[in-house]
């Protein structure tokens, strides 16, 4: 039997979240894929006020969007083969708007409004939860039997998902241009050259946010400067209201808040940092935050990264971690008191060495094994 190749396949990627300028596991296979297949991405929320039931907009040769009208009513009430019924009617209309026949391969990150991928009919389906919905636990079973394969970024995910497909863990990825040589030749304004620096990049609009102790920990270290990097508003990702523990972490006085940025300038910037931090609420969210998309992105520069216990990386070094969030702040003075250390060349190789081996295309290699 030949070996599978992610070369000249038509993919359809499956995604709950709409393309933007701020990108996910989704978006970035959707970038790589596209490289060497032609690929839709299909945004799973309905458009109620578009005047056609299927929408294509190309952003290249190789990558197109998809926007849908119809709604598939009832997903968590009515019977499942009335749900089957609804997206068989739109899952031909798709086929047809796009003049596709069959596809190669139906790609789902989505976790209820297409719950039988069987009915794409495509010849090969993978269905990749990257995130714990726990309003979706329901339908993962039914997904997942649909499936060839189930993949997610997560052990957690995996073993609560009761199925007989095949499941494998795979971590999340980083674009390989991350590790460019490509950064501005000074310092962004917000970027204190007498003061250590430390970032964080994500959406700041995500419940699994320890706001409690993320805030007590800029209060305790005044003397450092926190830059925050990613959507405090409205964005791709979801969210428009600002919450009171945003609206305090935006008026203390050692912080910086950039807005969403594009991953060029993102990556032109992230070596002006000396630290990178994650604080969510473990205890809470324990599955929703076994593991997260911007830790790579973080070690690919190298730089030591102070998080909350990430069950993912329990078992390395790789992360300055707690596993009690109120000893968090102690645990960022500790760290930039002794930078020269957490930041050796040593470690630093050891961060960007492990980022290389999680590079999209390294991972799509890995993806293509399963798939053989």
């Amino acid at each position: 039997m030949s070996r599978f190749k992610f070369e000249n396949k038509t993919i359809l990627i499956l995604s709950q979240q709409d393309w933007g300028i701020n990108m996910l596991s989704k978006h970035l296979y959707a970038k790589e894929l596209s490289k060497n297949n032609n690929v839709y991405f299909i945004f799973t929320i309905p458009q109620k006020h578009q005047t056609e039931n299927v929408i294509i907009k190309t952003l290249s040769s190789t990558l197109h969007l998809v926007y849908l009208k119809k709604k598939v009513v009832g997903v968590t009430r009515l019977p499942s083969f009335i749900i089957d019924i609804q997206t068989k009617i739109i899952i031909k209309e798709i086929l047809a708007t796009l003049k596709i026949k069959q596809p190669d391969i139906v790609w789902s990150f989505e976790q209820s409004r297409f719950q039988n991928l069987k009915q794409f009919k495509a010849k090969y389906s993978i269905f990749h939860p990257v995130d714990y919905i726990l309003q979706a636990k329901q339908f993962l079973p039914k997904i997942a039997n649909s499936a060839n394969i189930v993949l997610s970024v997560s052990e957690k995910i995996l073993d609560s998902i009761q199925t007989s497909t095949p499941k494998y863990f795979i971590n999340h990825g980083v674009d390989e241009s991350f590790f460019s040589k490509t950064k501005l030749t000074s310092p962004p304004p917000f970027i204190k050259k007498d003061k250590t620096n430390v970032g964080y990049v994500g959406n700041l609009q995500m419940k699994f946010i320890d706001w409690k102790n993320l805030i007590k920990t800029v209060e305790e270290n005044a003397t450092l400067n926190f830059i925050f990097i990613g959507p405090h508003s409205n964005s791709n990702l979801g969210g428009k209201i600002e919450h009171a523990e945003l609206i305090k972490l935006k008026s203390l006085k050692n912080t910086h808040f950039t807005g969403a940025m594009d991953k060029k300038s993102l990556i032109e910037i992230l070596s002006f940092f000396d630290v990178f931090l994650l604080c969510y609420d473990h205890i809470k969210f324990p599955i929703e935050v076994s593991n997260s998309h911007k830790i790579l992105e973080y070690l690919s520069t190298g730089k030591v990264v102070v998080s909350n216990f990430i069950s993912t990386y329990k078992n390395s070094d790789l992360l300055e971690m707690i596993d009690d969030n109120e000893k968090f702040s102690q645990k960022l003075k500790e760290v930039t008191s002794q930078l020269e250390f957490y930041n050796s060349p040593k470690k630093t190789k050891q961060r960007i060495t492990f980022a290389k081996q999680n590079s999209y295309k390294k991972l799509l290699q890995a993806i293509e094994e399963k798939l053989s």
